[in-house]
């Protein structure tokens, strides 16, 4: 059971990031409606979503539609290991039921160490597998789904976000299942609608 303190903050924060989420989509439905990754005329870039990546570990690339379960890449582009048993993977940071404790303990019981190597990329299958207290945890596999219009929050043990995206997916509920929104440039860029690479480097665009 995790700590009230740590509960507290996490409700803080989900207040917060429900507002910004109405905000972002406020915005979006009054602006161009063409997919994010569209030109909107001849000369018109790409316009990307997110932000570019500050963690050493990251969101890398998301999967919200496609003929098999939706999921998500994370990605260690630092030089050193790091233990994923101080990291939760979240879609609504005020639903404690939807946190995926990604070492597969959850706080406040030892977790042994669960490395991700320099380099490394663990994708994680959003396939919507409840957590039962008192069974074991699978940190492959999250206990929620993803929208076409949805966010992602990587999170420490402390409430601290990590990273994050607030995100559209352009084809919608239709769209074909050959397009994922990835980083580009891999591993620091903003999010662009790709080819889907789970556990492999993200294909770039960028001229």
């Amino acid at each position: 059971m995790i700590a009230r303190g740590f509960a507290g903050t996490l409700c803080a924060v989900g207040c917060w990031m429900r507002f910004l989420v109405v905000v972002a989509l406020g915005l979006a439905a009054c602006d161009d409606p063409a997919p994010a990754d569209h030109d909107a005329g001849p000369d018109a870039a790409p316009r990307g979503q997110g932000s570019e990546a500050s963690s050493d570990l990251l969101i890398n690339e998301v999967s919200p539609r496609g003929d098999g379960t939706d999921w998500v890449e994370l990605l260690n582009r630092g030089d050193a290991p790091i233990d994923l048993c101080g990291y939760f993977l979240t879609d609504a940071v005020d639903r404690l039921d939807n946190y995926l404790p990604l070492g597969g303990v959850m706080p406040p019981e030892a977790c042994p160490p669960l490395m991700i190597a320099a380099g490394e990329r663990v994708v994680v299958s959003a396939d919507g597998t409840a957590i039962v207290p008192g069974q074991p945890i699978d940190p492959g596999h999250a206990p929620f789904s993803l929208g076409v219009a949805d966010e992602l929050h990587l999170l420490g043990t402390d409430g601290i976000v990590i990273d994050g995206l607030l995100y559209l997916y352009g084809p919608g509920p239709n769209g074909p299942a050959d397009e994922t929104l990835s980083r580009d440039p891999d591993g620091s860029g903003l999010f662009f609608e790709r080819a889907p690479t789970p556990g492999d480097a993200n294909p770039s665009e960028v001229p």
